[in-house]
């Protein structure tokens, strides 16, 4: 069978992350998850990137495995004084080691040791996208690099972890240097965990707006305008409600956000025709 889609590029968005699983159990009702020509991650997409690449089942298991590891509790420790005053020097507040830990329960879980396993030993191409600050540049990690460190520098969140260093030089996660993945890769299926929010500020309420809100909505209207500059026609965007990127999913029906992102798939491959060329494809 021709694959329709031969390259996979999964945006970053914290815990929404979610969502990609729930969108790519219905596309493997039409075609296998196999894509030749590469699966490319950003921040949390790198994580969902390695699952599909390693071939891991986007089952039951993934979802509660997701939930039970990735979840901000899991991965953020609990703030003291120590790692605010720390955080001031070291540009982060807290190490990656219990991210680390996290991610290698879940991969073990699944059979997969990334504490040895190159990007190089996955089934199919993979590449994991990352920002590079000494350079200034957005990096591509492949080949020889170790999985668990292009995760942990793709998804090294500025200002809470410390900056990732491989190679001698420093990394921090992906989205802040390509914050649109698809714009990299025109011809690859994107999906992307960005979406507008309401806006706030006004002349009205930025004074009650706090410096890090502030600059928080500032950096989303500047990601969604770049989104919607360089979309393409194979850009589906992922959204549920009130699912934020620190969002405790604890609070949310994952099955129900499996059906929604499922049913946005769905809704994606009648939009484009592609469900005429793809007869179902049988376990």
């Amino acid at each position: 069978m021709s694959l329709p889609f031969k390259k996979l590029a999964l945006g970053g968005g914290g815990v929404k992350g979610i969502l990609h699983i729930g969108a790519l159990r219905e596309l493997a009702k039409y075609q296998p998850l196999e894509f030749p020509d590469g699966v490319y991650g950003c921040s949390i997409g790198s994580i969902m990137a390695a699952c599909v690449s390693f071939g891991i089942p986007l089952d039951d298991r993934l979802i509660d495995l997701t939930k039970k590891h990735l979840s901000s509790d899991k991965i953020i420790p609990n703030l003291s004084f120590k790692n605010i005053t720390s955080g001031l020097s070291d540009k982060g507040m807290f190490t990656m080691d219990l991210f680390r830990e996290n991610l290698y329960e879940l991969f073990n879980e699944c059979q997969i040791d990334i504490k040895t396993k190159k990007i190089s030993d996955a089934k199919m191409p993979l590449y994991i996208f990352a920002s590079n600050i000494t350079k200034g540049i957005p990096t591509i990690f492949t080949g020889d690099v170790l999985v668990i460190d292009a995760l942990c520098c793709s998804c090294c969140m500025p200002g809470v972890f410390k900056p990732q260093e491989i190679y001698d030089q420093l990394y921090i996660d992906g989205d802040l240097f390509v914050p649109n993945i698809g714009s990299l890769h025109k011809d690859a299926l994107v999906f992307s965990l960005k979406t507008h929010l309401p806006l706030k500020i006004t002349p009205k309420t930025i004074c009650d707006i706090s410096i890090p809100e502030f600059i928080r909505q500032v950096y989303n209207m500047s990601v969604i305008n770049h989104i919607e500059f360089h979309k393409t026609d194979l850009t589906l965007e992922l959204v549920y409600p009130k699912l934020l990127a620190d969002s405790d999913l604890n609070d949310f029906d994952v099955y129900d956000i499996m059906k929604v992102s499922g049913e946005s798939m769905r809704g994606f491959l009648l939009s484009k025709g592609f469900l005429k060329e793809l007869p179902e494809v049988t376990c």
